[in-house]
Order: C-alpha cells, then sequence, then structure tokens
C-alpha cells in the first residue's frame, strides 16, 4: 500500500485558519459540505500553464499522485471495491495489441447506476444525499488556489469552483476513480471550465500511467458532467499507433495529429500550453455538444496529449463505446466471450461505431477552424 506522509517545504499541509482565509470570499455550490481540499498551485494557472511542465520518468512522486493512490488502496483494503481488478486476466490479440479483459464481477450498468444515485435529474448537481451517505466514497476535492505551492488542506468546507475525487467501486483497471466537476457556471460553460482543471489535475499528477476519461453520448448526460481516470501500466493500443500530422508547424504551440491505421477515426492533440490546449478542447467539446454529436475525450501523457474519438449517433441501440473501449482495451463480464474475442470482433465494434468519411472530415474541418482561431 502507498504510504502518505507530510512534506513539509515541498508540499505543506497549512491549518485551518490559512484555508478560511483561502476560501471566505467563496459562495460554494456544495454549501454546507466539509471535506479534505486540495488547492493546485496559482502558477499553473498563468503564463500559459505549464509552459515549461515536461514528465520524466525519474520525476519523485507527486503528493497529489500520492494521495489518491493511497486513498484507493484503503478504499480497497477496507473491502469498499466490489472486486480486486489487479487479479483479473488480460489478454492481448493482435498486431494493433488490441486488448481484452476478463472480469466476472463487472457491471456493465453500474456508470448509469452512478449516475442516478449521485446526479439530480436536472442542472447536473451532485444530490445532497449522494455527499451525506457516501462520505466514505469521496477522496477530497481539487480546486484553484492562490499560493506559489500546492497545498492539502484539513476538513474544511469546499470551496466554490473544484472537482470531488470520488472512488469508482466497479473499476475497469487500478486506481479507477470518478472526478465530477461542480462550479456557478451555466451548463454551456461547465465543459469548458471543467477541462480547464482537469488539464491542471493532469499534470499535478505527473504520472504517465494516470489516464482520464470522459464520454459524451446524448444530451441527456449533458447536465452530468463527470471524468473517469486510473492507471494503466502500458499505453493504450490507440496510443501505440502511428499518426497523420494535419495542423501545427515548428512555431506553433499545439499540434494536431490523425491516427492512422485504425477502425475508429480519431483525433489527437498536442501541447506543452496546458492552458491554450484545455481552452480549445473545451471549445471543440462544447460544439459538439452543442451539435449533440456523441463523442468521448481520452486525455494522457500528463495532460499534454488529448484522444477525440467521434462516434455515430445510436439513437435505438444507444451502444456507444466508453473511453477506454474507444482506446482499445475492453471488458468481459463472461468467460465465454472473453474465450472466443478476437483481433476481428474489437475491429469490427470500433468501425461500428466510427464516422463515415464524409462525417468525419466535417468534424475534423471543424476542429481545425476552432484551433486556427484560438491558437
Amino acid at each position: 500500500m502507498v504510504s502518505l506522509t507530510r512534506r513539509e517545504g515541498d508540499y505543506p499541509f497549512v491549518n485551518q485558519n490559512a484555508i478560511q482565509e483561502q476560501l471566505k470570499s467563496c459562495e460554494a455550490p456544495l454549501r454546507g459540505f466539509e471535506t479534505l481540499v486540495y488547492l493546485v498551485c496559482a502558477s499553473m494557472q498563468r503564463n500559459g500553464a505549464y509552459d515549461e511542465f515536461e514528465f520524466t520518468a525519474d520525476d519523485e512522486q507527486s503528493l497529489l499522485d500520492t494521495l489518491i493512490l493511497s486513498q484507493w488502496e484503503d478504499r480497497a483494503w477496507k473491502g469498499q471495491l466490489s472486486f480486486d481488478v489487479t487479479s483479473c486476466e488480460t489478454k492481448i490479440l493482435g498486431g494493433k495489441n488490441l486488448t481484452a479483459q476478463l472480469n466476472e464481477e463487472w457491471n456493465s450498468y453500474f456508470l448509469k447506476e452512478f449516475e442516478r444515485k449521485a446526479f439530480q435529474p436536472s442542472g447536473g448537481i451532485i444530490k445532497p444525499s449522494y455527499l451525506e451517505n457516501n462520505i466514505e466514497d469521496i477522496f477530497f476535492c481539487v480546486a484553484r488556489g492562490e499560493m506559489e505551492k500546492s497545498v492539502f488542506f484539513p476538513i474544511t468546507e469546499a470551496p466554490q469552483d473544484g472537482i470531488l475525487i470520488i472512488v469508482n467501486i466497479n473499476p475497469v483497471e487500478y486506481g479507477h476513480i470518478f472526478l465530477v466537476p461542480y462550479c456557478n457556471y451555466q451548463r454551456t460553460q461547465c465543459i469548458a471550465r471543467a477541462i480547464q482543471l482537469i488539464t491542471n489535475t493532469a499534470s499535478e499528477v505527473n504520472n504517465s500511467s494516470f489516464r482520464m476519461f470522459y464520454d459524451y453520448f446524448s444530451a441527456m448526460n449533458a447536465d452530468r458532467t463527470y471524468f473517469q481516470a486510473s492507471y494503466f501500466a502500458n499505453p493504450l493500443p490507440v496510443e501505440l499507433l502511428p499518426t497523420i500530422p494535419i495542423f501545427g508547424t515548428s512555431t506553433d504551440e499545439i499540434y494536431i495529429q490523425e491516427v492512422s491505421d485504425y477502425p475508429l477515426n480519431t483525433l489527437v492533440f498536442t501541447s506543452k500550453n496546458l492552458k491554450k490546449l484545455a481552452d480549445i478542447m473545451g471549445e471543440i467539446c462544447w460544439t459538439l455538444q452543442h451539435l449533440n454529436t456523441v463523442f468521448n475525450l481520452l486525455i494522457s501523457d500528463c495532460g499534454t496529449k488529448m484522444y477525440l474519438f467521434p462516434q455515430v449517433h445510436l439513437p435505438v441501440t444507444g451502444r456507444h463505446l466508453h473511453t477506454w473501449e474507444c482506446g482499445g482495451y475492453f471488458v468481459y463480464s463472461r468467460s465465454s466471450d472473453f474465450s472466443d474475442v478476437c483481433e476481428l470482433e474489437i475491429t469490427q465494434r470500433l468501425a461500428s461505431v466510427s464516422l463515415d468519411t464524409k462525417g468525419f472530415q466535417s468534424l475534423k474541418k471543424r476542429c481545425l477552424g476552432i484551433t486556427d482561431k484560438l491558437a
């Protein structure tokens, strides 16, 4: 189990009086709800948000990474998870390294159950009853701070604009969590605002195994904005494939590529300027939501790379793929299905939700237009 220690100087734990000074002017949407609070340092929100950020494998484990893993393992040790996901069998299929996992205890309906349980029917606000009845599932809140270093506060009232980190008791992989943004902004602004803080969080975690997911299936879940994240020991299959450059030069801060030879048409957005990348992706996601376009977002490489998976709209079956599936990672709950699965089957599942050439070119043109305007 990961241990958690005080690290005075680098990542201080501050006292209650200090956080009251930080948050006294905030009117919190989660008024009255108290939790641990992690404030991201102010330097991440200035000058392009980590313009010089670069991950190296030798970097010391970050405080936020330590907090997430220690809290997740604590819940696993207490038996709050539905199963031990680390014991699941996996196999690699074909030259694209498509991955299948066998987990006979995995509940494929759990995400819909979580949405009904956690969110109010309209407005996208998390239910007070969920906070009250599931307090053991909530790790802490991540929010913006004003200090020059990130800090971790003891129990206090949640700030007005942040992300709740919640354990996923039905994990797909190690360290699986929900990241639930909450804010005082209109729904149309919430996804763009959320992506900014989500990107900062990915950078602050600073772990190359940490990947974040966002699924948008219809206007029905636009009110229920939440992300997921987990740790993968190896890159997802889509991350290993070659790409074709379609935007960006040596003078640009953002680059766009198209994944080559993949059954699901995919765009990749890359930048070391996290603020600019988050602004562009926030605008793209808001635009796609406005058009009621089904899509998924995979955030990797500590927030510097984002994969956009547009999908066809399936109003009858509604069997859209989750982000990890778009990335080539599939979970099977029946041993017979797991035994029979082959590269062709997964390839066909990916191709079945991919936009056709005309639709993908139209979406690509729209994304390039937004990027060119904001880059």
